[in-house]
């Protein structure tokens, strides 16, 4: 399967998870890839069929275990270069939190360094 996603404003991760769902991606496989990266005792995901205005949906919620503390940018990028993700996945992922990394210290003003990921693990 090969899904093309056109973020122009965003992408919401737990609607996205959802969605595979949707698709019929199994949650037991979607638990196994987050858990390459996370590991899985700090993370649950609580999946539920629900109905919104008369349409079903899948709904998805990410919930940090307590105790779970954020991790800096630093911590990120050594989770993403030493995990078994195929290379260019690594590459993209890299990228893509190097930009947050480099937003969010431009917002809070600090140095990338200090910059944390309460909502990513």
């Amino acid at each position: 399967m090969h899904a093309h996603f056109d973020c122009f404003s965003g992408i919401s991760g737990d609607m996205t998870l959802a969605a595979f769902i949707d698709l019929g991606v199994p949650v037991s496989f979607l638990k196994e890839s987050i858990s390459r990266v996370i590991p899985e005792k700090d993370f649950q995901l609580e999946v539920n069929s629900v109905t919104r205005k008369g349409i079903n949906a899948v709904n998805v919620v990410v919930k940090e275990r307590e105790g779970t503390s954020s991790r800096d940018y630093s911590e990120i990028k050594s989770i993403i270069q030493k995990n078994s993700l195929p290379e260019r996945v690594r590459d993209i992922s890299l990228e893509i939190f190097g930009r947050i990394a480099e937003a969010e210290a431009k917002i809070h003003g600090c140095p990338i360094e200090k910059v944390h990921f309460h909502e990513v693990g």
